[in-house]
């Protein structure tokens, strides 16, 4: 999939400037255009006793409001990106999902009670976890440092491909002209030879990527540990860390807590959740 022509959409809900802000600059950065989302709609319990045009105004009002915030945000960075602003009414998960088919990428805002709490038991989890078919980006709203000096980083478990999270790691580090690491985390207890075994099938991925993008300069770092505890510790300085999306169909999200979402629990900076066939 070649994204490079394809709109960064973001999904904004109310006071995520952050987001707002990041998703700006991704669009500049890949030279390409920017939706602005926001989703509404009619609370199931509120359909039981009532439905009319005053609450549907009401909440469409809301709405405009949020998208009116986002704007002030996008018009204060100073952009010469191509902006378009949607309100879309319908449920959240099953919007995104259709927004993500024409996206290169998608940027969420997290908050200081983290979205994937709040909508846990809801699709917009499962959504982000399985579904989007862009690579997602989750941006914590405490802020995105102006001088990171970890470059872009990917993380490798073991658990899931390579392939994806790689090209988006390497892409990104090109786009904002940053060094890339490569972190090749397994838990304590991988057996040596399979631990030698998957190393090399990274570097040979790696160097293969190495030839589209000669440009970025690349450092790899192996280590075993809690890979949880790993990648959240490389979220400290940063500018962004990509992770491969939980691969597993069989498991319910919420029961299996995959890498990327428990990172996304203490993440410093934002956070790329890229499928495996991001290719």
């Amino acid at each position: 999939m070649n994204a490079s022509h394809q709109p960064v959409v973001v999904g904004v809900s109310d006071k995520q400037p952050t987001a707002v802000r990041y998703a700006v600059a991704e669009a500049g950065r890949l030279r390409t255009s920017l939706r602005v989302v926001h989703c509404y709609e009619l609370p199931a319990q509120a359909a039981e006793f009532y439905i009319g045009t005053d609450m549907l105004d009401s909440m469409r009002i809301s709405g405009e409001s949020v998208l009116d915030d986002a704007r002030e945000v996008v018009e204060g960075e100073s952009s010469a990106i191509e902006v378009e602003y949607v309100l879309a009414h319908g449920v959240p998960d099953q919007v995104l999902r259709a927004e993500s088919a024409e996206a290169g990428s998608m940027i969420l805002g997290a908050d200081d009670v983290p979205w994937f709490d709040r909508m846990l038991g809801s699709e917009v989890s499962s959504f982000i976890a399985r579904k989007a078919k862009c690579p997602v980006v989750i941006v914590p709203e405490r802020g995105v440092r102006s001088a990171d000096t970890g470059g872009v980083v990917v993380t490798i478990d073991g658990d899931t491909s390579a392939a994806g999270p790689l090209r988006y790691g390497f892409e990104q580090a090109d786009a904002r002209g940053e060094k890339l690491v490569v972190l090749h985390v397994a838990p304590t207890a991988t057996l040596p030879q399979d631990f030698e075994d998957h190393q090399a099938n990274v570097a040979e991925v790696v160097a293969g990527w190495q030839e589209l993008y000669p440009g970025v300069q690349v450092l790899r770092s192996t280590t075993t540990g809690d890979p949880v505890e790993i990648s959240i510790a490389s979220t400290a300085d940063a500018s962004l860390v990509v992770i491969g999306r939980p691969h597993g169909h069989t498991v319910p999200f919420a029961t299996a807590r995959p890498v990327a979402m428990q990172v996304l629990r203490e993440a410093q900076c934002p956070v790329a959740i890229v499928p495996a066939d991001y290719l």
